[in-house]
C-alpha cells in the first residue's frame, strides 16, 4: 500500500533524482498561480508553515531492483517518477535558482557567505554532480528538459524560432520571480542578502508537502482515486471551512485552537442542518448569507474567491513579518489576531444560524420555536411563499430579519407575507423576469441587517411590488383572455390558493405537491372547454366558434384544478357537470360530486359559454386582488423617489 507523510522540500529532493514522465502535461503555471505562491511565502512569517499540496512519487526499478545513482559526494540517489505535483515542485526549484542567481551577484560584490549559500542551493536543488557530469535534481519531460537544464537552471540563452508553450511558461515564471527579487536590493547588499536567505528558508523549511510514495503503476490509480474522489470537487462550503481553518492556524497562541474549535463545531451543525436538502443548499446558504451580511451587490459574489477577499490574509499579518517589511501595514500582530478572531467569529456564527434558518425554510412542518406564539402563523405564511415557486430571491431579506430580530415572529410573518404577495403579483400574474427588483431587495436586506427600521423595510418592499405590479396591471393581466395560462407553471399555484380560500373548515385538501408532481402534472389541470373537442360535438361548437375556442381554451377562466382530469376527457359540459349525489344513487365522477370546491362551483352553471369563461375570469381577478392585496403607496412619494426598477433584459439568477 502507498505510504504518506508531510515533509519539507529538502526531504523530497535530497535523496532522489526526480523525473517528470513525458505523458505528463508540460509546465503550465501562469500569473495567478505564481501570485498565489508568492503571497503564501510573503505572509508565512519567520516561523510559519504552509501546506503547499500533494506530491505523488513512483520509484523506478530496473529488473525489479530500485534504480539508483551514486553522486560524486558519495550520496545514493533513488530515481523516482513524479506522478503528481510536478507544477509546484518545478516552480519551487525555479524560484530557488533565481535566488541563487541573486546570491551570485552579491558574491561578486564581496558579500560574505553569499557564494557558499549559492553553491548549496545549486547542488541541493539544481544540478548535482554524478560521475563528473551535472545532472538536474528534477528532469522535465520531453520538449522541456533541454531548455530547463540549459536556460532555466543554466546560463545559456535560448536560440530558436520561438518558445513552445511550456518553455514560455518557464520563461515567464523566471521573469516573475526576478521582478520581485529585484525589490530585495533597494536597501543595500546586506539587507538583500538577509532577505534572500529568509526567502530561501521559507521555501525549503516553511512549505509542507503531503508525499505519497507508490511502488507500482496500479497504486498510482489508487492514489488518484483517493485524492480526486472519482472527480468530486470540494464544495465551496467545504473550501470555506478549510480556508477559515487555515486562517485560524496563523494565530500562534491559544486563540488558534478556540477559533478552530468554533469553526469545526459550526460546520458540523451546518452540514447536519443541510443534510438531505436541495443539492445546491450549500451554495444557497453561502450566497444568501453573504448578500445579507457582507455585500448586497450580487455582481460581486464570486463564491470562495469573495470569501478569500473578505478575509484577506494580508489584513491579519503584521507588516513587519513580510519578506520586505511593510511599515504602513498592521504593526501590532496581537491586534491583528484580535480582529481576525472577531471577524471570523461573527461570520461563522451568523452562517451557522442561517443554516438553521434555511433548514426551516425547506421544512413545511417547521416549528419556528424562536417565534413563541407566532410559529403557526409563520409556518402558514412560509408554506404559501414556498408554493409560489420563488423563495431564493427573498432569502437574504429573511436571513437579515432573523439575524437582527431573532424573536420577532410578527415581523418575520409580515416579511414572508409581503414576499409571497410579491411573487404572486410580479412573477405569477405579471410574468416579470425572475430577478425583477432583486437589486433593491438585496439592498433592503443589507440595510435591515445593518439596523434599518423594519417597518421601513416592509414598506419599501411593498412600494417596489407596486412599481412592478400595480392593481390596474394585475387586473388587466388576469382578465385578458389572450394569455396562455395553461403554459404557466404558476397557474396551479394560483388555482391552489383559490381552492384553499374556498374550502370549508375541516375539509381536507391534498398538498400542492400532489398537483405539481411531474408524474401527474398534466392530469391535475382540467380544461373545462376541452383542448380538442370532437368535430361533431355540437354541445361545444354550438357555443364556440373556432376563433373563440383558440382564444379562450387556455384562458385562466377555463382552467380548474382537479385530482384527475382523465375522467372528464372531451365530454360535453353536461356530462362533466353531472348531478349532486342523491341518497342511494351510485357515485359518479363529475363536477357536482367532485371533492374540490372550485369544481363544484362549475356545476352551478347550466352551460359553458364564452361569456361564462370571461365572467369566471373576472371573478378570479377580483378574488386575486383581495387575496394578494397591497396598499397603494403615496403617489407623491412614488414620483419623488427613485425606486430601483431593473430593465427587462437584466440577467436573472436562478431563483
Amino acid at each position: 500500500m502507498p505510504s504518506t507523510q508531510e515533509v519539507r522540500l529538502p526531504a523530497i529532493v535530497s535523496e532522489r533524482l526526480l523525473e517528470i514522465p513525458d505523458y505528463q502535461r508540460p509546465y503550465a503555471w501562469r500569473l495567478k498561480q505564481l501570485n498565489d505562491m508568492w503571497e503564501d511565502l510573503d505572509l508565512l512569517g519567520p516561523s510559519g508553515s504552509h501546506y503547499a499540496g500533494t506530491v505523488v512519487l513512483r520509484e523506478l526499478t530496473v529488473n525489479g531492483t530500485a534504480k539508483t545513482s551514486l553522486a560524486d559526494d558519495g550520496s545514493e540517489l533513488r530515481h523516482c517518477e513524479v506522478v503528481d505535483g510536478q507544477q509546484r515542485l518545478t516552480t519551487c526549484l525555479l524560484l530557488l535558482d533565481r535566488i541563487r542567481r541573486r546570491l551570485d551577484a552579491l558574491a561578486r560584490r564581496g558579500v560574505d557567505n553569499a557564494a557558499e549559500m549559492s553553491s548549496r542551493i545549486r547542488s541541493n536543488y539544481g544540478l548535482v554532480s554524478i560521475d563528473h557530469a551535472l545532472v538536474p535534481r528534477l528532469r522535465l519531460g520531453a520538449g522541456l528538459s533541454e531548455y530547463w537544464v540549459n536556460t532555466s537552471l543554466g546560463d545559456q540563452a535560448y536560440v530558436g524560432s520561438g518558445l513552445i508553450a511550456g518553455q514560455q511558461r518557464l520563461h515567464d515564471a523566471a521573469r516573475f520571480f526576478d521582478e520581485r527579487l529585484t525589490a530585495f536590493g533597494v536597501d543595500g547588499d546586506a539587507v538583500e542578502f538577509a532577505r534572500l536567505k529568509e526567502l530561501q528558508r521559507r521555501v525549503s523549511a516553511g512549505l509542507g508537502f503531503l508525499v505519497y510514495e507508490v511502488q507500482s503503476v496500479a497504486e498510482v490509480g489508487v492514489i488518484f482515486e483517493t485524492l480526486n474522489e472519482r472527480g468530486r470537487d470540494l464544495s465551496d462550503l467545504e473550501k470555506t471551512k478549510n480556508y477559515l481553518l487555515y486562517l485560524a492556524r496563523s494565530i500562534k497562541d491559544a486563540r488558534s485552537e478556540q477559533l478552530a474549535e468554533l469553526i469545526n463545531n459550526a460546520w458540523a451543525d451546518i452540514f447536519r442542518n443541510l443534510a438531505g436538502e436541495a443539492d445546491d443548499a450549500d451554495d444557497q446558504l453561502l450566497r444568501a448569507h453573504w448578500l445579507a451580511t457582507v455585500n448586497p451587490d450580487r455582481r460581486e459574489w464570486k463564491r470562495i474567491e469573495s470569501i478569500k477577499r473578505r478575509f484577506d490574509r494580508s489584513a491579519y499579518i503584521s507588516g513587519e513579518t513580510r519578506i520586505i517589511p511593510v511599515k504602513t501595514a498592521t504593526q501590532d500582530q496581537n491586534d491583528a489576531w484580535d480582529r481576525l478572531v472577531a471577524d471570523l467569529t461573527d461570520y461563522v456564527t451568523t452562517l451557522r444560524h442561517c443554516s438553521f434558518f434555511l433548514k426551516e425554510m425547506f421544512n413545511p412542518a417547521a416549528e419556528f420555536h424562536n417565534f413563541s406564539g407566532h410559529g403557526s402563523d409563520v409556518r402558514r405564511r412560509s408554506a404559501a411563499l414556498a408554493r409560489s415557486g420563488v423563495v431564493a430571491l427573498y432569502r437574504p431579506l429573511l436571513f437579515a430579519a432573523r439575524l437582527k430580530h431573532a424573536y420577532d415572529g410578527v415581523l418575520y410573518a409580515r416579511l414572508v407575507d409581503i414576499c409571497e404577495r410579491y411573487s404572486a403579483r410580479v412573477f405569477v400574474i405579471r410574468q416579470r423576469r425572475a430577478n425583477a427588483g432583486e437589486a433593491r431587495l438585496l439592498r433592503l436586506a443589507f440595510e435591515l441587517y445593518g439596523g434599518a427600521d423594519p417597518d421601513y423595510v416592509v414598506s419599501e418592499v411593498a412600494a417596489l411590488l407596486w412599481r412592478y405590479a400595480p392593481n390596474v396591471d394585475v387586473f388587466d393581466a388576469l382578465t385578458s383572455t389572450r394569455e396562455n395560462w395553461y403554459a404557466r407553471r404558476g397557474h396551479k399555484y394560483f388555482l391552489y390558493e383559490y381552492e384553499l380560500d374556498l374550502k370549508a373548515p375541516g375539509q381536507e385538501l391534498a398538498p400542492m405537491s400532489h398537483f405539481t408532481d411531474s408524474a401527474r402534472e398534466q392530469r391535475t389541470t382540467e380544461h373545462i372547454l376541452p383542448q380538442t373537442p370532437k368535430v361533431d360535438d355540437s354541445c361545444w361548437w354550438d357555443h364556440f366558434s373556432k376563433e373563440e375556442h383558440a382564444e379562450l381554451v387556455h384562458a385562466l377562466g377555463n382552467l380548474t384544478l382537479t385530482y384527475d382530469n382523465s375522467v372528464y376527457s372531451n365530454k360535453c359540459f353536461a356530462g362533466k357537470r353531472g348531478k349532486p349525489l342523491a341518497p342511494g344513487a351510485q357515485e359518479f365522477k363529475c363536477y357536482a360530486q367532485a371533492p374540490l370546491s372550485q369544481e363544484r362551483q362549475l356545476a352551478q352553471h347550466e352551460n359553458w359559454t364564452p361569456e361564462m369563461i370571461r365572467q369566471r375570469q373576472a371573478t378570479l381577478a377580483i378574488w386575486a386582488l383581495e387575496r394578494w392585496a397591497v396598499t397603494s403607496p403615496d403617489i407623491e412619494r412614488l414620483e419623488a423617489e427613485e425606486i430601483d426598477i431593473e430593465p427587462e433584459g437584466a440577467e436573472a439568477d436562478e431563483l
